[in-house]
């Protein structure tokens, strides 16, 4: 199974910018399109325009004061698309929940005063990808509401212009109308939970590999030390005995009085072997440690959201099996944890040797604080210090950071 091939990220927001940008274009293309004196100005951004120019409403029955609003609703127009594209933008980039909730209420309030639809259901989509599931229907809820107020405010400003009966068979039917902005909420959660599905699967995806290759890293140490065993058990009996034996046959013939030199070279070979034998055995014995870094790599090549930063010190990647495997298990759940509740786009992993301990830093750029510890920081901890390790949470400014500290030879059994 071969390390998965890197996509090109491209930042969910960008998308996002994307459609704002085509509706509202699309918006201004249309009453650009219409031209002055036919474009509609019965909308509250048209009779803003129209009061203030005029200082007073007016009916419509005089073209000249529609002609004259035609720019300065086209300009204000133009400044509220802009605004609510910016409040898109800053919405998505954001990860503070303050700040988002902050440039979604710009949103709400452009596309308030622009009333227009599609506006409105590129704003729901929004509240059901940022927001958790009960705040986004409250949104939604006031959203809905906010427009249905200005359709009726509308209704009666025209009723009240025209001397007529309110058209309240009109009120039902934009009322109605708005109702598009619930399937468009639900449509925005499917596609968030789409998305979540498909990164829990490249996780896992990225996490499976890796494991294989720590698995296969440690079942090669074991195959040496298998075969050391063997060669310890075998040839190396074989060899003493052989020894014993040439050394007997050397002195029966000495005792003889007939000396064979070729006993005496085979004694010395024999001897050699054995010496050369048990050397490869020491050797297999102490070459027991696991390599982490390409289990390490092969987890951050993976990460489908995240950009990550490797910083592996060769000398501090080779580990006794016991220390490896903790080692790793906690970089793998602090990566976890990042993808699952930082909102992090940028991810750096370094280990470095200090002294007699190896140290692995993993940081983010996400929005955690370290606070009250959790199961999975608590199970680090537990990890750590069955090999003598131990787990740091120094403060940053922005972002989490966790330090793995561990011994390299680990806690003697």
């Amino acid at each position: 199974m071969s390390a998965p091939r890197r996509i090109p990220n491209v930042p969910p927001w960008t998308f996002a910018v994307a459609t704002a940008v085509l509706f509202a274009g699309l918006h201004i293309a249309a009453i650009v399109a219409s031209g002055a004196g036919r474009t509609p100005l019965h909308n509250p951004v048209g009779l803003a325009v129209l009061t203030w120019g005029s200082g007073t409403t007016v009916t419509g029955q005089d073209p000249a004061p529609l002609l004259a609003a035609y720019l300065p609703y086209v300009l204000a127009k133009s400044v509220l698309v802009c605004l609510m594209t910016a409040c898109v933008a800053g919405a998505c980039r954001t990860i503070a929940p303050g700040r988002r909730a902050a440039m979604l209420a710009g949103q709400l309030a452009c596309v308030t005063v622009l009333d227009a639809l599609p506006l409105h259901v590129l704003l729901a989509a929004q509240l059901a990808m940022l927001l958790p599931w009960r705040a986004g229907l409250a949104w939604l809820a006031a959203q809905y509401l906010l427009g249905v107020l200005v359709d009726v405010c509308l209704v009666l400003d025209l009723a009240g212009r025209t001397k007529s009966t309110p058209q309240w068979s009109l009120l039902a039917y934009l009322s109605l109308e708005r109702t598009v902005l619930v399937a468009a909420f639900l449509f925005g959660r499917l596609v968030l939970r789409e998305r979540r599905m498909r990164l829990a699967l490249a996780t896992a995806h990225a996490q499976i590999l890796a494991t294989q290759s720590l698995l296969g890293e440690t079942v090669r140490g074991a195959e040496r030390m298998r075969i050391a065993r063997d060669l310890h058990d075998t040839i190396g009996h074989h060899l003493t005995a052989l020894n014993l034996h040439l050394d007997l046959a050397t002195r029966q013939a000495g005792a003889a009085g007939t000396p064979v030199a070729s006993l005496g070279t085979a004694r010395q070979i024999g001897t050699s072997l054995l010496a050369q034998v048990r050397g490869v055995v020491s050797q297999a014995r102490q070459d027991q440690s696991v390599d982490l870094a390409d289990a390490v790599r092969v987890l951050c090549a993976g990460l489908p959201t995240l950009q990550a930063d490797l910083r592996i010190d060769e000398a501090a990647a080779r580990h006794p099996a016991p220390v490896a495997h903790a080692l790793f298990c906690c970089i793998q759940e602090a990566v976890t944890n990042t993808l699952r509740h930082a909102d992090a786009s940028r991810l750096t992993v370094e280990l470095t040797r200090l002294g007699d301990m190896t140290v692995a830093r993993i940081a983010d750029d996400g929005h955690g604080r370290p606070g009250a510890e959790g199961n999975g920081l608590r199970g680090m901890r537990e990890r750590l210090a069955e090999v003598g390790g131990e787990l740091h949470l120094p403060a940053t400014g922005r972002g989490f950071v966790l330090e793995l500290r561990v011994p390299r030879t680990g806690v003697p059994a």
